[in-house]
């Protein structure tokens, strides 16, 4: 629902959950809302547009100071939001007029209020008011599914008032706990409220779905340590968009078809960029890339705390092997991934790694890394190298450069085992799991904290226990 930039990570799985609860005629979606200390529906008249990336609703907010004769303004840019607002509700002409002060005002000077993607579509911004619609009325038949960003935009004494009044189910996603187990990564804020969140909402929790083992035994250890009773888990796994049976966009400039290993994730410090870096330069110093006319191409926005790899990848000693694209659209990462000869992902830490199986669904071999689900997701289709050691990395890109046909077992093994589900059948298991606390079918399963973003074996998947 808030997410603003382009299509990853939770907000990826959101969408995808949020497009399967349309099609079910027991599930709405919600949104927690502060001023009602409730949740409320979306508006039928913009939740495809949330859902489907043109649209995103602005923060709400709750700062006092902006209370009183400032209560009219939707957002920290007063200017552009109220223009917005005109954009949206006013008869075409007028709109339009609201449309051309807005582009004028935007021209003038940087603005960071998002109203267009990177290729500079327009994404209507909406205010709560427009967004939302009626409070969401939650019974004993019910089943509250929490499958977001719950410690940005939850509230966990509201929601235990209302669990405790109503009787509802309370089901969450854990996509793992990182920030918790490894706070090195994350800035000290970020930590603690990730901490205070579950710490809050474990108790509160029916059912909790994870998409790995591993995850499940890291909740059930930070259960342990804080002195919680151990959640009812669901290990369930995610899913993917199947590739286009076309590619319709063209490589980027710099890159040949076979002559590249594709890397797509955010720069994070815990996604192994650095890693990459330093195994690629002990490369290039020994002449591998150069001869063989070998590229790396990250993909991905730039995250948080990435100093380190910001400076190495700004440096003029790549010789023109190395690139960093951002803001692509998915036709020409639908292009990437086809031609790439192989990818990569050598993740610190996963609680899943969903570029691993959209490769695999193209059948392209991946090198990644031994982080956390990393291996699980992975099912045996491919090797698996510590994150932390470059020198591996090293040795296994250049077998894998040098002689394209060391990759042809680990594609052949993709090909006969790979049978992770597709999206619509990954989110129907979750919510039926879901839907399965209520004794009876429920009423309701709304999925909130926005609008919604096993590998070889994903039958392995364990319902509710």
């Amino acid at each position: 629902m808030r997410w603003s930039g382009p299509p990853v990570g939770i907000a990826r799985v959101e969408a995808a959950l949020a497009t399967a609860v349309l099609a079910r005629p027991d599930a709405v979606l919600a949104v927690f809302d502060r001023e009602a200390a409730g949740f409320r529906l979306l508006n039928p008249t913009w939740q495809h547009a949330l859902i489907g990336w043109s649209a995103h609703m602005e923060e709400q907010d709750d700062d006092p100071a902006r209370r009183g004769w400032r209560a009219w303004v939707p957002s920290r840019k007063p200017v552009v939001a109220r223009l917005e607002r005109w954009r949206l509700t006013w008869p075409a002409p007028f709109a339009a007029l609201a449309d051309a002060a807005q582009r004028a005002l935007l021209g003038m000077r940087s603005h960071s209020t998002p109203v267009f993607d990177g290729a500079g579509q327009r994404v209507a911004r909406l205010a709560p008011d427009l967004a939302l619609a009626d409070v969401l009325p939650l019974g004993a038949g019910d089943v509250l599914f929490s499958a977001g960003s719950g410690w940005s935009h939850g509230d966990a004494a509201a929601l235990a008032r209302m669990k405790a009044r109503d009787g509802f189910g309370y089901a969450m996603l854990c996509y793992d706990l990182i920030p918790i187990t490894h706070p090195r990564y994350w800035f000290p804020e970020a930590v603690r409220r990730v901490r205070a969140h579950w710490i809050a909402n474990v108790p509160l929790a029916d059912l909790v779905v994870v998409n790995a083992r591993c995850i499940a035994e890291d909740l059930g250890r930070f259960a342990a340590d804080n002195g919680l009773a151990t959640p009812e888990t669901a290990r369930l796994p995610l899913g993917y968009d199947p590739p286009p049976a076309e590619v319709t966009a063209p490589l980027p400039e710099g890159v040949a078809a076979g002559r590249y290993a594709l890397f797509v994730s955010t720069i994070e410090p815990r996604k192994g960029h650095m890693t990459l870096l330093r195994a690629w330069r002990a490369l290039l110093a020994r002449g591998i890339p150069q001869r063989h006319d070998f590229r790396l191409v990250f993909v991905g926005r730039v995250g948080w705390m990435v100093e380190e790899v910001l400076e190495a990848l700004a440096e003029d000693d790549w010789q023109g092997s190395l690139l960093h694209l951002q803001g692509i659209g998915g036709p020409t990462l639908d292009a990437l991934y086809a031609g790439a000869a192989f990818c990569l992902y050598p993740s610190t830490y996963e609680g899943f790694g969903l570029p691993i199986i959209e490769a695999f669904a193209r059948g392209k071999a991946v090198l990644a890394s031994t982080g956390g689900a990393v291996p699980e997701t992975v099912g045996g289709l491919s090797p698996c190298l510590p994150p932390d050691d470059p020198a591996a990395w090293e040795a296994a890109l250049e077998v894998w450069i040098v002689d394209p046909a060391a990759r042809r077992p680990w594609e052949a093994r993709i090909a006969e085992g790979f049978a992770y589900p597709d999206w619509p059948t990954a989110a129907a298991a979750i919510l039926d799991a879901v839907a399965g606390l209520s004794p009876m079918r429920p009423a309701t399963a709304a999925a909130t904290d926005g609008a919604a973003s096993g590998a070889a074996n994903p039958a392995g998947a364990e319902p509710p226990r």
